[in-house]
């Protein structure tokens, strides 16, 4: 089924960045907005870093949104930040490992993370949710990383087929990027973010 092909793709690479524990009590609040793309952004309790949550609807089919996001390997061409990533393990159809090279800007040191994502799918709404938290200890091991800081994070994605040509998108995601960087930056430069390579996204997927 085209959604189920879909998800096992979306599981790998969409989502690049975001938490550890996501606050179910903190509002989500309205940062951003442009072009139909809404980015909200609320406070983790015992974290500095604030989770962020997107939401879109894209003009694309299935197959598209697919074939832009790639097989774990697709987040450098439409993730500014996304640096490098590929599939390390394909635990099963639905489940797989992805690490990824975060490229933060200088003077701070770039972050690397694995991924274990996982998708649950709907054929009844025709929803796929997928569920991502890092593994810090994963090879590469944060010994061998070469140089990099370790993330950690955790989140999920809800991919909505709308119709065959309309596709609802939605993340929830949260970082903690380790190291020691400027709070207030880091938190609006998620926000700033999330909008631009949504945005981008949007743009390759409909043209």
């Amino acid at each position: 089924m085209v959604l189920a092909q879909v998800s096992i793709l979306v599981v790998t690479a969409l989502l690049l960045s975001p938490a550890l524990a996501i606050a179910e009590e903190a509002p989500w609040q309205l940062q951003k907005e442009s072009d139909g793309i809404f980015v909200y952004a609320r406070s983790v309790e015992g974290s500095s870093y604030n989770a962020i949550k997107a939401t879109m609807l894209i003009e694309t089919s299935p197959e598209r949104l697919s074939k832009l996001i790639g097989d774990g390997d697709g987040c450098p061409e439409w993730r500014a930040m996304c640096e490098f990533s590929e599939v390390i393990e394909n635990a099963s159809a639905h489940e797989r490992y992805v690490y990824t090279v975060l490229d933060l800007p200088w003077p701070a040191s770039d972050r690397d993370m694995v991924l274990h994502t996982k998708a649950e799918i709907d054929t009844g709404t025709k929803t796929a949710t997928v569920y991502l938290q890092s593994d810090a200890m994963r090879y590469p091991s944060y010994e061998d990383s070469s140089g990099y800081v370790r993330a950690q994070t955790i989140g999920r994605m809800v991919i909505h087929a709308v119709s065959d040509q309309k596709i609802e998108f939605t993340y929830i995601m949260h970082t903690e990027l380790g190291g020691s960087l400027p709070v207030s930056r880091v938190n609006a430069g998620l926000t700033d973010g999330a909008l631009q390579d949504l945005s981008r996204l949007k743009r390759l997927a409909e043209n």
